[in-house]
């Protein structure tokens, strides 16, 4: 169980069983209405409440069944209908007041990590290749699919799509019964409202026209033809009508002279949530009731209606939802290799993808995205590609993404003010923790942030090994002695840890049993990367927990700032591509250098840049398997047999290319060097002899973790170091729940955690490496 299930468990004191079954009742005494059928009612039972007591047995055993793993949604769904019909005798008011009992325990909490049909978030996922107008190229978009993102910027895929599947994901606009004043649901058959929701609905249909190029069919001074075909797309609906009048909308926009050629499928996968007696009735009215049958106060009860575990009596809960859409959409994509699916569905589906698509943990994700609201009409694209699904969502329409933006940012930042209880020149002790990967310059961060502190005043500690030490309680106090000769050290002299247990209930109790006799007038620094950083982020929004990020890890791929440990892996890894550079040229050999970087290509970049590398495969480009044949083939063609000519590609790891299931180096040598074997110019003339080219692959990996730190990297960590420790000092509301940016030695600023984002690619810097950048007066 995660930390806030903590916090959700003692807030759902309130709940028993006696309350469940009487607002169960309640409810199951209404009657159908013109627009919605509702779950027939149980018959009257004297024995409820026992056999609720009972049935908590045969749920945790269902439990323990999806822990070990089901392999997909309908196994999940068949098992949950198993313990209705056998544990509950078919009754669903038994199943719901003993299931919700479960919840307000936090006993439902392991399915959170439950290994669901294809559910869980993939701990690698391929970046989305969005690039900006100004940097892209006709080599870049030529004879590939562009779609118009708005705001110049486009993405990228390949023209064959393969084994890709694409999704054009949709809600539908504002319909009569509104879903923010409502419960509608899967059992209401509700229409688009004329006034508001066609219109919007067109709006729609107009923007995404746009975006898959059938408005224009060019991209400005590319002069591109490759867009989308929208006649060869299949279109899929729910059994809601509001959702065949979007996809009539949509279709008309797409394809105008063949509208009445589309005949829309019925999916499943794209149905709303199930409110069972709920579904029509007023949010507010709803609230109030279960206020009643609880005994409590409507913001109180609100709390156990809104947990993504709650299941509506006779209906069911929004995780049930989360697990038939994302386990669904992989169904789906594995059913439609090659093709474009355009979906049209519910909020409550948009909300499930993004929660997906989101890097955090489930509960911390569904807590972000609130609620989808009706003004908020976004396009959600999607990818299924190796088994994973990818995507991004682009706000389309009439939103006025903007303001909302600027309003989401006003009330976060007012909640993380709030958190702050340091008063300046108040702290007094200050601890330390490295988390995730190592990298050069922790050791420089580290004692900085000892020698200021000191000189401040204050107590410094460290825990070691990150979130794991805190955990057990390895925290010990730093003295001049122990920091002694810590600025070179290689990676982090405190120890390091990836700590995925650390998401659960238990483990994070742990934690703050450990930190309690610190956390009054003190301060947590985490240094580490976008993963520590959530961490930090979470037990700062949880437990109030006095937290600064500071940004350290090889990938540099966190946005706004340098992150330590960067340069000292450049630096080393260029050491490497240097030495195999000279022996490339010595022997005519090709090298393919492997740098880490799964979910970010700009710590190859970098390399492959200083190196003059001939090539660089990242994830983030948009067609991997063309860049082989067009880029690395192409250029070897070329350069294969000039004297004292290096070839030197660097790949960033578990790229995906079609030469082998991991992706990276595996695979690509034996095919480049397959491949070169057939050229006829590789092949041996009669009094002559050709010079042997041996095909290898360098696996850099780890070493770089361990670089010894530059002295550019030492100098950015006690600047970050000195910077965190005087503001926590004199100004901590500006810092406390923020990460420290460096942008250089006269520039340090914080951003919140809550804004901590991915950096983009520099597709600018890719398209020099190349020579293929733009001339001014073309951009």
């Amino acid at each position: 169980m995660s930390a806030s299930d903590s916090q959700s468990t003692d807030q759902l004191h309130f709940v028993t069983m006696q309350g469940l079954l009487a607002y169960g009742e309640a409810l199951a005494q209404r009657t159908s209405g013109e627009r919605f059928v509702l779950p027939p009612p149980p018959p009257p039972a004297a024995d409820r409440l026992s056999r609720a007591e009972e049935a908590t047995g045969l749920i945790r055993t269902f439990i323990q069944q999806a822990q070990a793993g089901l392999p997909s949604a309908e196994a999940y769904r068949t098992a949950r209908q198993a313990v209705i019909s056998d544990a509950c005798g078919g009754d669903p008011l038994v199943f719901f007041a003993a299931w919700n009992r479960l919840l307000a325990r936090g006993e439902l909490a392991p399915l959170y990590r439950a290994p669901i049909g294809a559910t869980q978030k993939p701990a690698h996922r391929r970046p989305v290749a969005i690039v900006p107008r100004t940097q892209l190229t006709p080599q870049l978009a030529e004879g590939r699919i562009v779609l118009d993102l708005g705001d110049d910027r486009f993405w990228l895929l390949p023209r064959d799509l393969g084994d890709r599947t694409l999704f054009l994901t949709m809600r539908h606009g504002v319909s009569e019964v509104e879903s923010k004043t409502h419960r509608v649901g899967r059992r209401l058959a509700n229409v688009l409202d004329a006034d508001r929701g066609i219109p919007r609905a067109e709006a729609v249909g107009a923007a995404l026209a746009r975006m898959v190029g059938v408005v224009g069919q060019q991209l400005g001074y590319l002069q591109l033809r490759n867009y989308l075909d929208p006649r060869t797309f299949l279109h899929l609906i729910s059994h809601s009508p509001n959702t065949e009048q979007l996809c009539r909308r949509i279709t008309k926009a797409l394809i105008r002279d063949r509208t009445d050629a589309v005949h829309p499928h019925i999916e499943a996968t794209l149905e709303s949530q199930d409110f069972g007696w709920v579904t029509g009735m007023e949010k507010q009215a709803e609230i109030d009731m279960a206020a009643q049958a609880f005994g409590v106060d409507a913001k109180t009860a609100k709390r156990l209606i809104k947990h993504p575990f709650y299941s509506y009596p006779g209906g069911h809960s929004f995780f049930d939802l989360y697990i038939d859409v994302i386990d669904g959409l992989h169904r789906l994509g594995r059913a439609h290799p090659g093709e474009v699916l355009c979906l049209y569905t519910h909020s409550s589906t948009l909300r499930a993808l993004r929660i997906y698509l989101d890097p955090r943990p489930f509960r911390e994700a569904f807590s972000e995205f609130g609620e989808y609201k009706e003004g908020q009409d976004n396009v959600v694209l999607l990818t299924l590609e190796n088994g994973k699904l990818s995507g991004y969502s682009t706000a389309v329409g009439l939103i006025e993404s903007e303001r909302v933006a600027r309003e989401a940012w006003v009330t976060v930042e007012r909640e993380r003010s709030q958190r702050v209880t340091l008063k300046p020149q108040r702290i007094k002790r200050l601890l330390a923790l490295v988390s995730g990967g190592d990298f050069g310059g922790g050791g420089a961060a580290l004692k900085e942030l000892r020698v200021t502190g000191n000189r401040f005043g204050l107590e410094v500690f460290f825990v070691r090994h990150g979130f794991l030490g805190l955990a057990n309680n390895w925290i010990d106090p730093v003295t001049e002695e122990d920091t002694r000769g810590m600025g070179s050290h290689a990676s982090s002299p405190i120890g390091s840890s990836r700590f995925e247990d650390f998401k659960d209930e238990e483990v994070q109790r742990a934690a703050m049993r450990s930190l309690a006799p610190y956390l009054a007038d003190s301060a947590l620094v985490v240094l580490g990367g976008d993963g520590s950083l959530r961490g930090a982020r979470a037990i700062h929004e949880t437990y109030g927990v006095q937290v600064v990020g500071i940004p350290g890890t090889i990938d540099n791929n966190i946005a706004g700032t340098t992150s330590l440990g960067f340069h000292s892996a450049i630096a080393l890894a260029n050491q490497s591509i240097e030495s195999l550079k000279a022996t490339s040229a010595a022997m005519g050999s090709i090298f393919f250098v492997e740098v880490m970087g799964a979910g970010s290509g700009h710590l190859a970049l970098a390399c492959a840049y200083q190196a003059r590398a001939e090539g660089i495969l990242v994830n983030e480009h948009p067609d991997p398997d063309a860049y082989i044949e067009e880029i690395v083939l192409g250029t070897l063609k070329r350069t294969l047999g000039v004297p004292n000519k290096s070839h030197i590609f660097v790949v960033a790891e578990r790229t995906p290319h079609r030469h082998h299931r991991e992706g990276g180096v595996h695979g690509l040598v034996d095919y480049v060097a397959n491949t070169i074997a057939t050229w006829p110019q590789r092949r041996e003339k009669s009094g002559h002899y050709a010079l042997a080219t041996a095909t290898k692959a360098t696996i850099l990996g780890h070493t770089l973790r361990g670089a010894p730190p530059t002295p550019e990297d030492k100098m950015i960590a006690q600047h970050l170091a000195y910077e965190t420790v005087r503001r926590l000092v004199e100004q901590p509301d500006t810092i406390v729940g923020c990460m420290v940016a460096y942008h250089d030695s006269n520039r340090l600023e914080t951003i919140p955690l809550h804004a901590v984002a991915p950096k983009p690619f520099d597709w600018e810097l890719f398209t020099r490496m190349h020579g293929t950048e733009l001339a001014p007066d073309r951009v």
